[in-house]
């Protein structure tokens, strides 16, 4: 894919992400649901990664031959800033714990449901035509990274998705309400791990390790 191609397709799902992800927070918090409120913070890790791809892949077109560390440098701040979401979300989640709130099913679900469905239309916008490693594994040359993150991010908030609403049917139809935080805690959690694997990759970069 050319620059210029994934310049577009990135600003187009960031804009849309972005609005869903102000949706998915105010309705999460105005319903009193975690579960929501966590999907809707993991949707801004995306508009954070749709925003750094855009960056690097403008800076490549100035400085192509430093494109590798470029990226690196905004995964890295991209890392620690999520690192701070995922603890809050995981604290907030907690505290429902102990202090629970009453919930808007019916408006939670339905916003929950809208996110899901503009997630698989991302994915259907960037396409399937990237291929799947891990950071640790051998790139080629010309693999482009920062479009296999990005289209990796949203799938993994599709998954998010999925348990939010399982999380938010649970307390509406078996009185489960102890699933909404717990489904809180679990977003946290995967954006922790997102935060620590793109922390780890991108200061190999920046420290000449790979």
């Amino acid at each position: 894919m050319s620059e210029v191609g994934l310049q577009k397709k990135t600003n187009c799902i960031m804009t849309i992400t972005l609005i869903m992800m102000l949706v998915e927070i105010y309705y999460g918090i105005i319903s009193h649901s975690m579960a929501l409120t966590a999907d809707g913070f993991h949707m801004g890790t995306h508009v954070l990664a749709f925003g750094i791809t855009l960056l690097a892949s403008l800076l490549v077109v100035k400085y192509p031959d430093k494109n590798k560390k470029f990226n690196a440098l905004g995964g890295f701040t991209s890392a620690i800033l999520l690192g701070f979401t995922s603890l809050g979300i995981i604290v907030e989640s907690f505290e429902k714990f102990f202090k629970p709130l009453e919930i808007s099913f019916e408006e939670a679900v339905l916003v929950a449901v809208i996110g899901l469905i503009v997630n698989l239309v991302c994915i259907f916008i960037m396409g399937s035509n990237t291929h799947h490693s891990h950071c640790n594994e051998e790139h080629h040359e010309h693999e482009n990274l920062n479009f296999k993150a990005a289209y990796l991010h949203i799938l993994s908030d599709i998954l998010t998705s999925v348990l939010a609403i399982a999380a938010l049917l649970a307390g509406k139809y078996f009185n489960l309400l102890i699933f909404d935080p717990a489904i809180g805690i679990l977003g946290g959690l995967i954006i922790a791990r997102w935060a620590f694997n793109l922390l780890k990759c991108s200061s190999k970069i920046l420290l000449d390790f790979e």
